[in-house]
Order: structure tokens, then sequence, then C-alpha cells
């Protein structure tokens, strides 16, 4: 990332409290509020940086996220404050019936950076959009845009999570192996994975 002077926006995706019922266990990335938390302190002191919230809003009356249920309410530390942009979406990608693809392109964003929940599910899918979409002036997954320096998707690896996942047929998969797995499809074809303390450090101007 370039130091703050380039327009950077952190993307937070569904952080909302109904992930704390189930049927969402076994959630990974233990630091994950605390990297939430120092992640928002970070973006919202620097100089150009935006700060962008996304929450789910389903369309499934048992889903703890469903307008009607309290935790589609925001986590406590993850709050939006005041002028902060807040858009809600039904689907699992973030630029689908929203205009976050039009609010990006007008703060003229170079960086974005994406963190929230889930890896699997709503980041991915969001990021992956977010590249194809081409929101951000950049050259992952080899193509080249002439800019130089070009923009940058960054995803945090430990300020996303994945959860433990059952299938239909009743087939268990590990949080762990499913966040790891998105994160590797996703870097340098869609975005470039980095960790909490190198996005910070980035964002205040000092090298990775």
């Amino acid at each position: 990332m370039a130091p703050a002077s380039s327009p950077t926006a952190l993307l937070l995706i569904d952080i909302q409290q109904g992930f704390d019922e189930p049927p969402y266990t076994g959630r990974l990335t233990p630091d994950f509020e605390a990297n939430i938390t120092k992640l928002l302190a970070a973006f919202r002191a620097a100089e150009n940086a935006h700060v962008i919230h996304i929450c789910h809003h389903s369309r499934f009356k048992e889903s703890p996220l469903h307008p009607s249920r309290p935790g589609v309410q925001f986590m406590e530390y993850a709050t939006p404050k005041p002028g902060e942009v807040v858009r809600s979406k039904d689907v699992n990608s973030a630029f689908i019936g929203t205009d976050l693809e039009s609010v990006i392109r007008g703060l003229g964003i170079q960086k974005l950076v994406v963190v929230g929940l889930t890896t699997g599910h709503c980041v991915s899918t969001s990021v992956r959009m977010a590249s194809n979409l081409r929101v951000v002036d950049h050259s992952h997954g080899g193509i080249t845009t002439g800019r130089s320096p070009p923009g940058e998707i960054i995803l945090v690896s430990d300020a996303t999570a994945m959860y433990n996942w059952t299938t239909t047929e009743g087939k268990v998969y590990d949080g762990e192996t499913l966040h790891t797995m998105n994160l590797a499809t996703l870097d340098n074809e869609f975005c470039v994975v980095r960790n909490t303390k190198e996005v910070i450090r980035s964002l205040n101007g000092a090298d990775m």
C-alpha cells in the first residue's frame, strides 16, 4: 500500500451480531475483534482514508441476519460512526443491489482494504467482484494497467474469518481449512493478502 495521501478505504463486510449465534460455530482467527478494532482506529485517524460498512439483511426469516432479528445489528466494536458510508445487501456480493461501486469510484480509491465475515462467502464474493469490476485500477492476475504504481485490493488475513461449515449432505469442513483455501485462491489473482500489522504499517507510510 502507498502512504495514506493516496485515497484508501477500509471495507468492512457483515460484522454483525448474528455471527455470534448458531449455526456459526468453530470460528478461527482468535484476534479478529482486536484486529478490526486496530484497523478501524488506524483508518479513522489517517489522512485521506475512508471507512465503508456493509451489512447483510437476509431474505430468510430463520437467519440470525434477518432484519427482524437482533443479530442484524453491527458488532459493538465495528459500529459505524457518523459520516461513514453504510450500505445493506441481501446477497453475497456487496456490489449487487447497492451503489458501492459508484461510492468507491467517486472517492477515487486507489487502495481498497477488505475485512469481515465470512471468508468463504460474502468476503470472497465481494473481493472477486471488486477485482472483476476493476473498482480499483489494479494489476492482480497479471493484467498490466500502465499505472505506476497500480492500485491494490488488499484482503486482510487475520481480520477475516470463517466458521465450520456443514453441507446439505451432512459433511463438516473445518473453518481453518476453508479460510486458508479461500485466501490461497484469492491471493495474487483477485487481490493481495496481507495481515493487520502490515496494513497499518503501510497506512502510516512505512514500507512493507
